[in-house]
């Protein structure tokens, strides 16, 4: 049963990482460095988490989001993502256990001053569902990756525009998006093991990063729960085959009759759009359970591994 985190909320996820769980996704409007600095010291991140924050041009300028929080997270290996309509405040360790809170990621929101000068702040203790994963991968997709050349461009923005209103817009900093992210791309390794996953989800063998990437897959391809086999076959085929990134690969790999691994690779980079995945997302793996999903679906397609470079065909008829 989920119960009420009163401040200091910290104290909660502090208590959870002395379990030996790990934080793996900050998602708050307001990121202070001081704040990021006093959470990792408590609640040492995963590898490769990922924080993903507002960074409105007029929360850099008014100093409510920190510019430094982007120098900082690259020091731990950690990612920075912006949605700049972001409202929600949630903190995810790797377990799945999460703290929703109206806390932003600041030193008074999470109560790392004097508990009479923090905020006034609440919270609850959750155990992420496969609902809530579905919702929270609907989220991500909207999410932009902060790169060291889109840092630049906010840097300049903020030191050209002193604090003060009025703040000027500036609609173009992130520029445009790519058209794909790399959540359209198949997490689990197989349709297999998507549904051994699905028909018996409860099995010892499944860690937390098994369901992640299980409700991922079963998000993007829009499987609902309690199929008989036979439709759950059906309907992933179809969504997957169906599915515009797939569509608009499997032209591109019709054309080519054959791609080697880095030309697939390379094709992936140019459409797909980072977005902070709540696991370990490698271009290599994930490009290997693409072709796993690929000749699963599509008769004509194969692959193999001559010297030692993965290539995947085209073969009609």
């Amino acid at each position: 049963m989920s119960k009420l985190i009163w401040q200091p909320i910290h104290l909660a996820m502090d208590e959870r990482a002395r379990t030996g769980d790990c934080l793996i996704w900050t998602v708050a409007p307001f990121v202070k460095v001081e704040a990021l600095k006093r959470l990792f010291d408590s609640a040492a991140p995963a590898p490769g988490l990922k924080v993903v924050s507002r960074w409105l041009p007029s929360d850099l300028v008014s100093g409510v989001s920190d510019l430094e929080v982007f120098a900082y997270l690259k020091e731990w290996g950690c990612e920075l993502y912006v949605i700049q309509h972001l409202e929600m405040k949630l903190y995810v360790f790797n377990s799945n256990w999460a703290v929703s809170t109206s806390a932003n990621l600041t030193l008074h929101g999470l109560g790392y001053v004097e508990l009479d000068k923090a905020n006034i702040e609440v919270g609850n203790e959750v155990d992420l569902s496969p609902i809530d994963w579905m919702n929270l991968y609907r989220v991500i997709r909207g999410s932009r990756l902060m790169t060291a050349e889109l840092y630049a461009r906010f840097e300049e923005y903020v030191n050209a525009n002193p604090p003060g209103p009025p703040v000027p817009e500036a609609p173009g900093l992130l520029g445009p998006a790519k058209k794909f992210t790399i959540a359209s791309l198949p997490a689990m390794d197989s349709p297999e093991e998507l549904a051994a996953f699905y028909f018996n989800p409860t099995s010892p063998s499944h860690t937390p990063e098994t369901a992640r990437r299980a409700f991922q897959d079963l998000a993007t391809f829009g499987i609902t729960p309690a199929l008989p086999r036979l439709e759950f076959d059906r309907a992933l085929g179809n969504a997957f085959r169906d599915s515009p990134f797939v569509v608009e690969f499997v032209d591109y790999l019709r054309a080519q009759r054959s791609l080697r691994f880095g030309a697939v690779n390379t094709w992936i980079h140019e459409k797909c759009e980072d977005v902070p995945l709540p696991y370990r997302w490698e271009i290599k793996t994930n490009t290997r359970a693409l072709y796993n999903w690929l000749a699963h679906f599509f008769h004509e397609v194969t692959w193999d591994r001559p010297h030692h470079s993965q290539v995947i065909y085209w073969k009609a008829g």
